[in-house]
């Protein structure tokens, strides 16, 4: 790989100034396009970035022995980065262990014309025409444009997209009720200052699917010379049955044939849509590196393997699903609260007009956040501008609403 954004100057300085206090990273003889920074707890030295990175290349220098008395790891070597083949000479005392983390998913579109002849290859017909239907509905109920930050933006425009950016994971995972680890504080002020700086060299981009200007779906990706690396993404769950999230998919199949990628990588996490889209699944590895000639390396080594084997199994027996729910559960602050009301009860109108048992509301407003899945939803089934659906309250029953466009009508009612 000839420019692995995981391992430019730019990632590891802005990482080592937010997780390594700005010290100097270490380099090796023995060991190239990799930097490391020393675990004081254990003595091991793990690769820079650590497990946020989307993927390591590194090459190996047998006849440098700088490696002597030390451990290192390093994390996320995705097999398909083809890193050479361990053939350590005889009179070296290097050794490698590898352990299987995560399974990978990828689009290798090198051998497709275009988006649709990949497309065509991966889904049915019946497929492919809700696709395009879902993307229809979309932009004839709400003005969505799709657009492609990659190069020079503004500090002003980057922040005010990053924020709305965090607006909608935090909605997004707070309603799935679990803990999502890149919002903690440290984690999202390093990605924005990292995305932001890349953002300018074209080694980081962000798709966004705006209503009006306000994003209903971001993808953030990071970009080596023919690789798209889909890195976070997200949609406003108010719009699932549009499947915003498959059409995002779409324009960055779009984007990568006008571009010249072979490569779009959805990266580790066992997720539905990754087996549909995909056409190779791939291991993620960490490898360890040792001197078999020190016992205290052997013993780090033996240590680090037995650590990450019982991660894994673990994570097959889904504790760590389990741990973000609790983690989820232990957070003091909720900003807002995701359990509202649920619908009971739906009810097909014939000749809805308002009347005094009816009062128009704005389902706009913040008190009332909880219909808009319930006016999107009645949009998708009876496609037709927004603006022409209203809501209104029933002044007899608190809790029944109809949602009214300008053929059809639909009352609801809460509990």
């Amino acid at each position: 790989m000839k420019t692995n954004p995981f391992t430019s100057l730019q990632y590891e300085t802005i990482w080592s100034k937010h997780f390594n206090e700005g010290q100097d990273l270490v380099s090796f003889d023995f060991i190239k396009e990799v930097k490391f920074i020393k675990n004081s707890k254990f003595g091991v030295y793990e690769n820079a970035g650590r497990n946020l990175t989307k993927g390591i290349y590194y090459d190996l220098d047998y006849n440098k022995q700088d490696y002597k008395g030390k451990t290192f790891l390093i994390y996320d070597v995705p097999d398909y980065f083809n890193v050479d083949e361990f053939k350590a000479p005889k009179n070296s005392s290097l050794r490698l262990k590898k352990v299987f983390q995560y399974q990978g998913f990828l689009m290798d579109i090198s051998s497709y014309k275009d988006q649709d002849e990949y497309i065509n290859a991966q889904f049915s017909s019946k497929n492919r025409r809700e696709f395009r239907s879902n993307q229809r509905r979309l932009e004839q109920c709400f003005n969505i444009e799709y657009s492609f930050l990659h190069g020079e933006v503004s500090k002003a425009r980057f922040d005010v997209v990053f924020d709305k950016f965090y607006k909608l994971l935090n909605k997004r995972f707070a309603g799935k009720q679990v803990n999502y680890h890149h919002l903690s504080p440290d984690k999202w002020n390093y990605y924005k200052e990292l995305v932001y700086t890349m953002l300018q060299d074209k080694k980081a981009s962000l798709l966004l699917i705006n209503r009006d200007d306000t994003p209903i779906g971001v993808t953030l990706n990071f970009h080596s010379e023919d690789i798209l690396f889909e890195t976070i993404t997200v949609f406003d769950p108010d719009y699932y049955k549009f499947s915003v999230g498959k059409t995002s998919i779409i324009k960055l199949l779009e984007w990568c044939f006008e571009n010249n990628y072979r490569i779009s990588d959805f990266s580790k996490g066992d997720f539905d849509y990754k087996h549909k889209w995909s056409n190779l699944v791939y291991d993620f590895n960490y490898h360890i590196l040792y001197d078999s000639k020190s016992i205290q390396s052997i013993i780090k080594a033996n240590l680090l393997e037995t650590f990450y084997k019982t991660k894994l199994y673990l994570r097959r027996k889904k504790v760590n699903e389990l741990y973000r729910k609790y983690r989820f559960i232990l957070q003091e602050n909720k900003k807002e609260s995701f359990e509202a009301l649920t619908a009971i009860k739906f009810e097909k109108l014939d000749d809805f007009k308002a009347s005094n048992d009816y009062a128009l509301i704005d389902y706009e407003l913040e008190a009332n956040n909880f219909l808009k899945q319930y006016v999107y939803t009645f949009a998708f089934a009876n496609p037709e501008a927004i603006d022409h659906i209203k809501v209104y309250k029933s002044n007899e029953n608190t809790n029944a609403y109809v949602i009214s466009g300008s053929k059809k009508s639909q009352r609801i009612t809460f509990n």
